[in-house]
């Protein structure tokens, strides 16, 4: 019989990050189900299963725990992105697929959090500038993510253009979610606007000198 010594103690340091992971989680589940509005400290801690003292010990002020939630969020989403697509971009249906997955990315529940934020900031001035670092954040990886895929293929101002395309055509369609052809099949009309905007990226590929 294998003797076994009692449970190793988690350090301070351990402790620390599993607080404020709980408190980031329980963060991103209360804008995804309540909103921002209701997405107190309070809800927070109970969600989270810890205290408000503890939750004011990593985050001094509400702004700021819900800052550190949209710029963690932004993060996983981009790292999540990178590590489902592949580096084949050549064909229409490659960049249509690329397309698909980012929809996915951005209608996630996780990316509930950067709308709620966004709408929150056009009336809450402090917000708005508390996001601008983690707005940056997201746009500098998304722009290495991108530069990945299409920076063999798209000059750097093109490659800013489509990436600035892409991201306002899947943001709109997030807030969204009336169809334009009330008659198509669920989900037909989004995916032709998909393709549609695939073509358009590879239409702006070098071509190839016969």
């Amino acid at each position: 019989m294998i003797e076994t010594g009692p449970p190793l103690r988690r350090t301070q340091a351990q402790r620390r990050e599993g607080t404020i992971e709980a408190l980031l989680e329980a963060t991103v589940t209360c804008l995804t189900h309540r909103g921002y509005a209701a997405t107190s400290t309070a809800a927070v801690c109970a969600e989270a299963g810890v205290s408000q003292g503890a939750l004011f010990r990593h985050f001094p002020t509400r702004q700021a725990l819900l800052v550190a939630t949209a710029g963690r969020v932004a993060t996983r989403n981009v790292e999540a992105f990178r590590a489902t697509v592949g580096a084949d971009v050549e064909t229409v249906d490659d960049v249509a697929a690329v397309l698909a997955h980012l929809r996915r990315a951005v209608l996630s529940p996780a990316n509930q959090t950067w709308r709620e934020l966004l709408v929150a900031a056009r009336a809450d001035a402090g917000l708005r500038a508390a996001l601008v670092p983690a707005r940056e954040s997201l746009q500098a990886q998304m722009l290495d993510a991108a530069t990945d895929l299409w920076g063999d293929r798209l000059g750097p101002a093109d490659l800013a253009a489509v990436l600035s395309i892409v991201v306002n055509m899947l943001d709109g369609m997030a807030f969204s979610a009336l169809d334009p052809d009330p008659t198509a099949a669920p989900g037909r009309t989004v995916e032709r606007a998909l393709r549609l905007l695939a073509e358009m990226i590879v239409h702006h590929y070098p071509q190839e000198t016969p």
